[in-house]
């Protein structure tokens, strides 16, 4: 018997994970951050003229709060951490417990990032690249509702929030601006795809893994 619940939550409690449960949610972490390396270091670069390096924005966030710097190493090594870990742990989490937490997520994340960038319009800070980045994730939130398949529906809602999460949340506590959204929307874009890719994979390997069980 499986101790993961099916991508739909029915369960009134959440069990921890099995082994092999875990197992696969990190053999889904692993799928999904090789292709995010290779969209950073190799795809991104052609539209940036440098690597997407998450491990930048460890280092800034801790020396935001405490001080310190962190070496480049230590710093890889928790972003290696979330991406095969955390992020995994907190889907599984979320997944079995809440309810259209997928549509939830799609909603929330295009909320914000539509009343941000209506404020940068508004305030004179908007422009064209912008507008075409807003209009590219409304299309990717909007297609939840013509997708047949749920489980790539949520997949790709998984991994936009995972962008959310780090250029919404965690950006702003390293003392960066919200999203990135004022200091390049090729940037956020790039970033924004590679989290996509890499949330997207991490869920759809654990959960066709999870299926065979």
């Amino acid at each position: 018997m499986n101790a993961a619940a099916p991508a739909s939550p029915s369960n009134a409690s959440l069990a921890l994970p099995s082994a092999a449960t875990a197992g696969k949610l990190i053999a889904g972490g692993a799928a999904g951050l090789v292709l995010w390396e290779v969209w950073a270091r190799l795809i991104a670069p052609l539209a940036l003229g440098e690597a997407l390096e998450p491990h930048q924005l460890v280092i800034a966030l801790v020396q935001n709060w405490t001080g310190i710097e962190l070496p480049a190493a230590l710093a890889m090594a928790g972003h290696l951490a979330v991406g095969l870990i955390a992020y995994p742990a907190l889907y599984f989490i979320v997944s079995r417990s809440l309810k259209n937490w997928g549509a939830i997520f799609d909603i929330g994340v295009w909320a914000l990032l539509t009343i941000a960038t209506a404020w940068m319009f508004l305030s004179g800070k908007g422009y064209a690249g912008l507008a075409v980045f807003w209009l590219v994730v409304s299309a990717l939130a909007a297609s939840r509702w013509l997708n047949p398949n749920a489980t790539l529906a949520n997949a790709l809602s998984w991994g936009s929030f995972t962008w959310f999460n780090a250029l919404g949340i965690m950006a702003p506590l390293a003392g960066m601006s919200f999203l990135l959204l004022e200091d390049s929307a090729w940037f956020t874009a790039m970033s924004w795809a590679g989290h996509v890719i890499y949330g997207a994979t991490a869920a759809l390997v654990f959960e066709t893994l999870n299926r065979r069980a």
